[in-house]
Parts: C-alpha cells; sequence; structure tokens
C-alpha cells in the first residue's frame, strides 16, 4: 500500500494492525498496516534505516500505538 493509501485507511479508522519488521535483507526497517508493506510511489517496500526514522514517521502521520517485531520467523 503506498502512503496515500496509508493515510486514507488511517483517517477512516480502517487500520487495526500496524507494525514496523525487521528487514533482514536490507538492514532497515519496514512498516506493516493489517498486513500490507508500506510501498513507496514506484511501488518498492518503503524501508527506514533506523528504528527512530520509522517511529518518527508514523508519529507525523498520527500513529501513536504500534508494535515492533525484530524477528519475523521462529
Amino acid at each position: 500500500m503506498i502512503e496515500r493509501d496509508f493515510k486514507l485507511l488511517l483517517n477512516a479508522n480502517a487500520l487495526k494492525n500496524i507494525q514496523v519488521h525487521y528487514a533482514i535483507m536490507s538492514h532497515g526497517y519496514m512498516v506493516v498496516a493489517n498486513g500490507d508493506h508500506l510501498e513507496t510511489a514506484k511501488r518498492e517496500t518503503r524501508e527506514f534505516k533506523t528504528l527512530d526514522a520509522a517511529a518518527k514517521f508514523l508519529f507525523k502521520v498520527g500513529v501513536a500505538d504500534f508494535a515492533v517485531k525484530l524477528r519475523t520467523s521462529c
């Protein structure tokens, strides 16, 4: 989902589960909302270099409650 769709769903209170996952391959973080990862306008996964950068983005768009998953497999 692109950032514009993310903001629209957020304003409509349609996002129930927002998480920040550690992306092993890129050594960064990605935002996952309702199972879909956040994408750029070019449909590439939006990656954040630090957890702080991902949190700052979420706070900027109005998300104050989210989970962090550092390991995606058991």
